[in-house]
């Protein structure tokens, strides 16, 4: 089935400002059968990141969810839509991530597990991919610690 699986959305801080309903009728254009949308959840932690752009905030949540399910239902006849989330595995804090999903079951089926933050110490984490020149200069650094 031809699809993608990991669109973001104008919910996403850090991403476009194109709407959700302007992926649809791309997707309907390109020949897909199968779109999902996947925005990053909100962070159990402080945004480590120097914009904190990372995740949706957590009152954008609903208005995600609601919007999806509304052009889900509007193109049924079109597309396939699914509605997830971009999970972040960060350690610690696992068992608020499990409270999340608990949270929006709906939504499971269809989410992503990703790592994009590492823990280095007690209540500090770092961004692995925010900046390719910061992470390489991270990496030396961590090194010479060893």
């Amino acid at each position: 089935m031809f699809s993608d699986n990991h669109v973001h959305t104008p919910f996403c801080p850090h991403g476009t400002n194109k709407k959700m309903e302007d992926y649809i009728k791309t997707a309907i254009e390109k020949g897909l059968k199968q779109l999902t949308f996947t925005e990053h959840a909100p962070l159990p932690i402080t945004d480590p990141t120097p914009e904190q752009n990372s995740s949706i905030k957590e009152e954008g949540v609903e208005l995600y969810l609601n919007k999806a399910k509304e052009l889900k239902e509007r193109y049924k006849h079109d597309i396939t839509i699914h509605i997830g989330f971009e999970i972040d595995y960060i350690e610690g804090y696992e068992e608020q991530t499990l409270a999340f999903l608990k949270a929006y079951p709906d939504t499971i089926a269809h989410s992503i597990l990703s790592v994009h933050f590492l823990k280095l110490a007690e209540d500090n984490y770092y961004c692995i991919d925010y900046d390719k020149d910061d992470f390489i200069g991270k990496l030396r650094e961590t090194v010479q610690n060893i």
